[in-house]
């Protein structure tokens, strides 16, 4: 290899370097405790799931490194807030309480609430069946401030989905609002779900309220790859089929 093309080549080198090292650092708050959005793997020891597979795509394409920070569900808008972090990305819904503090991408993925009940209590039917009970739910959770507004509710919250979903059928009288997806295990064998959603909601990425050029950067990407399918091969990857 001559001069020119060893320079050449060097000069390369340190454009590819110089545009990884100035890649923006996209601070992620996420409760890593909820699969298959998002956990922890304990082969790997790296966050995983639907949510951290779609925010990785979005934060590259949009020119950033993404950087997972694990919090409690209830911390997440304060850290948006105190600028902690860039923006919140854990299965958040879209709610008017939330949307008053701060901002949302476009929607990403659609759920809904619902009641689980043990399998052998046939004793409630849908949310009036709810009254004068004891309700388990998340701390935070859209279902949390569903259950505040049934009559005569008792209403245990704990850390996380996971929590509150255990501490169910330890009580013959609780119950959980949940959204429609939770992993596969024992106590879920354990329990039905009441037929019919309470409430649809959407899930979207929260950012600060007022930044306007973040969350146009991201709706962009969230765009983009709606088109192009990658959306749809994320979401297969982690529910089966397409969107």
């Amino acid at each position: 290899m001559n001069m020119k093309k060893l320079v050449a080549a060097a000069a390369l080198a340190l454009m590819v370097v110089g545009t990884q090292a100035g890649a923006e650092t996209l601070r992620v708050g996420s409760e890593t405790v909820y699969p298959p959005f998002e956990f922890l793997d304990s082969n790997s020891g790296k966050y995983v799931g639907f949510d951290i597979d779609l925010i990785d795509e979005v934060a590259k394409r949009a020119g950033f490194e993404p950087q997972i920070l694990s919090m409690g569900l209830d911390g997440l808008i304060p850290a948006l807030m105190s600028g902690s972090i860039d923006v919140a990305v854990s299965a958040l819904t879209i709610t008017p309480e939330r949307a008053a503090k701060v901002d949302f991408t476009k929607p990403y993925y659609e759920s809904g609430l619902s009641i689980v009940a043990r399998k052998d209590d046939a004793s409630i039917k849908g949310v009036k069946g709810l009254e004068n009970k004891v309700l388990c739910a998340e701390i935070g959770s859209s279902g949390s401030v569903f259950m505040s507004k049934i009559k005569g509710a008792k209403i245990r919250t704990f850390n996380s989905a996971g929590e509150a979903f255990l501490q169910g059928p330890r009580g013959h009288r609780q119950r959980q609002a949940r959204q429609r997806v939770l992993p596969d295990s024992e106590g879920l064998r354990q329990r039905r779900e009441v037929p019919g959603v309470l409430k649809a909601e959407n899930y979207g990425f929260a950012i600060r309220k007022g930044d306007d050029k973040l969350r146009a950067r991201l709706d962009k990407v969230l765009d983009e790859i709606r088109a192009d399918g990658t959306y749809d091969k994320i979401y297969a990857k982690w529910f089966g089929g397409n969107k």
